[in-house]
């Protein structure tokens, strides 16, 4: 699976049927199996806007591409 036209989630399907419709995520996560942690910290993300080189929404997802010199983001 993959976000290109010929292996994005109108193809999921194929190979996932159960991925079709509302249930777009070729990855299964059962909720019976899922347990909170407690001791696990918030996540977060930050980045420095001056490193973004390029930055691409294309509708499904995004991609930022950095020059992290400086390990700022």
């Amino acid at each position: 699976w993959g976000y290109d036209s010929d292996n994005g989630p109108d193809q999921w399907h194929i190979n996932y049927p159960f991925a079709k419709g509302r249930h777009q995520s070729p990855i299964e996560i059962n909720n019976k199996d899922v347990h909170y942690d407690s001791s696990l910290l918030p996540w977060f993300a930050s980045y420095d806007p001056g490193a973004a080189k390029t930055i691409l929404n294309n509708g499904k997802t995004c991609r930022v591409v950095f020059d992290d010199s400086f390990d700022r983001s």
